[in-house]
């Protein structure tokens, strides 16, 4: 039987697991265990965060319950239920309209007024909301975000110079100011604001693109290119991010802007608008998606140049900052030709900027091989560059060839780029639902060669693995491990996120010693406010 102590552990646990099908059944499985045990104390917690899960995993619907069943205690700490309450009722039909509105009115008498959801709903239905609202204070949402959902509302009733005028980008939260740079963008292109509104896609759109959540915001990309002449790149969207399928409203609105350059969508995007109606009481999702396919281009077309290109993509653990020339391109992928997977996505983006090169540039990208498919010597390097490029598009696919160079490799004892191979196919099984074969893959004794950087990336991915599955002592040690590693290859800016990841780690033990010492040593290396935040958490916690 599991102790109080162990559960409330394996609560925290969760958070740092990936968002999808683990995280959720893990979830319930520890609210099952909290409500067997009859922990009143835990029991609030635990729903917050399996409607959290279902939220950010794809399945509104079933937040409703865990947060209704919440509603008894009277706890002042469950006012940010009715927020999650709010944004499911929005996300998905099944969410019932009557019961919505009844647990917000039993909210308002407990906590006061919600003029924040009472405006997420008004929107949604499309009836009269007050948009001069002060945000209260016990909202979970941040400055930023309750002031993109006025700017959201201002928009759907037609004040595009009021919601212009609302914006800001002085504060940063996870999903602001790039939700509402993405709101934007078209108003400023229709206001002639051209620099404004390339630069409002290209910041979004960099912030959203491996983001299946925000399905909603990436649609508005789509809509975007579709009304400003880049019919292309629209069409580009759809291909890259169709199916994807979070949640019920960000689909409708994907397909919405999809319709605008195929066919096909708009009768997908009407049928899921029909099911809100339904639900609603009235038709004003379905007037709304009709308005949006009947819209007028923009008055101006934009030249977007390489906004569609994102200025960086994550690789396993390392983040990847594009170069900004296919000069430099070019250069950087010849230098780290020991490094397949870093190589194939430097040409990808070289051939996504000049696909027909020239003169020098067309000899160096033909020694490199075509998409770094034809001409590649090495069975296991070929394998490895084609997992490369199915990364995105074909992730099973990506993960054969992925497993075939690990072998290949192997096979000729090239134990680095092996580990590479491996770590690829291990980051693919994560985050396509799988991280126990992830985990499984990742724990074989295979060498990872002489490369402290390969190492460590080995190390950490292990680290966050275990972390994720609740062996908070295995965690530790393999990320401390991977500082190590990262130390000795002098990649100083992996060095800080491992240490703010073990000193976050460490709180969740309650080693408040090692967190505040974690922390410190992270804020040293990059003095980021996660990294401030967690070195003023832990030195309070030790004191």
């Amino acid at each position: 039987m599991d102790t109080e102590e162990q559960l409330w552990r394996q609560i925290r646990v969760t958070d740092r697991m990936w968002e999808g099908p683990g995280q959720i059944a893990a979830l319930e499985k520890v609210t099952r265990r909290v409500d067997a045990l009859g922990l009143i104390a835990h029991r609030n917690e635990a729903r917050v965060r399996l409607a959290t899960a279902y939220l950010l995993g794809g399945e509104p619907a079933k937040a409703f319950e865990p947060l209704s069943l919440c509603l008894d205690s009277g706890d002042p700490e469950l006012r940010p239920v009715f927020d999650h309450l709010a944004e499911a009722f929005v996300e998905d039909p099944r969410v019932p309209l009557a019961d919505t509105l009844a647990v917000l009115d039993e909210g308002e008498r407990l906590f006061g007024p919600m003029p924040d959801n009472r405006l997420i709903i008004a929107s949604h239905l499309g009836t009269d909301a007050d948009i001069g609202y002060e945000a209260p204070a016990e909202s979970s949402r941040c400055g930023q975000c309750d002031t993109g959902l006025k700017i959201d509302h201002l928009l759907r009733i037609g004040r595009v110079d009021d919601a212009v005028e609302l914006f800001s980008d002085d504060d940063y939260c996870s999903r602001q100011p790039h939700a509402m740079l993405a709101a934007l963008m078209l108003p400023f292109a229709r206001a002639g604001r051209l620099d404004d509104a390339v630069e409002a896609f290209r910041a979004s759109y960099s912030a959203f693109w491996t983001e299946p959540a925000e399905l909603g915001s990436l649609a508005r990309h789509v809509e975007f290119c579709a009304h400003t002449g880049n019919h292309a790149a629209a069409r580009k969207l759809v291909d890259r991010h169709g199916g994807w399928r979070p949640t019920p409203f960000g689909t409708m609105e994907f397909h919405a802007a999809a319709a605008l350059v195929t066919d096909s969508h708009a009768s997908l995007a009407l049928e899921i608008a029909a099911r809100f109606d339904a639900r609603n009481g009235n038709s004003a999702q379905s007037r709304r998606i009709r308005a949006s396919l009947a819209a007028e281009p923009a008055p101006v077309a934009v030249d977007l140049g390489s906004a569609l290109l994102p200025r960086t993509r994550r690789m396993g653990s390392r983040l990847v900052i594009y170069p900004t020339t296919v000069e430099e391109l070019a250069s950087l992928a010849e230098r780290n030709e020991d490094d397949p997977e870093f190589a194939a996505v430097m040409w990808e983006r070289f051939d996504e900027l000049l696909p027909n090169p020239e003169g020098e540039l067309l000899a160096r990208r033909r020694r490199a091989g075509s998409g770094g498919l034809a001409g590649a010597t090495d069975p296991g390097a070929s394998a490895f560059r084609r997992a490369a490029l199915y990364l995105e598009e074909a992730p099973s696919r990506a993960l054969t060839f992925a497993r075939d160079a690990m072998d290949l490799f192997l096979a000729k004892f090239d134990y680095v780029n092996a580990a590479r191979a491996r770590l690829m196919a291990v980051w693919i099984l994560a985050f396509t639902g799988d991280p126990k074969t992830a985990l499984d893959l990742i724990d074989k004794p295979d060498p990872a060669g002489d490369n402290p950087e390969v190492q460590a990336e080995v190390l950490y991915t292990h680290g966050k693995l275990s972390q994720s599955f609740g062996d908070l002592d295995e965690a530790a040690f393999r990320l401390l491990m991977a500082a190590e590693s990262f130390e000795s290859a002098e990649n100083t800016d992996a060095l800080g996120w491992t240490r703010a990841d073990l000193a976050e780690l460490f709180l969740t033990m309650e080693r408040f010693e090692d967190a505040a010492d974690a922390a410190e040593e992270a804020v040293r290396l990059a003095p980021t406010a996660r990294a401030r935040a967690l070195r003023n958490r832990a030195y309070l916690l030790r004191v």
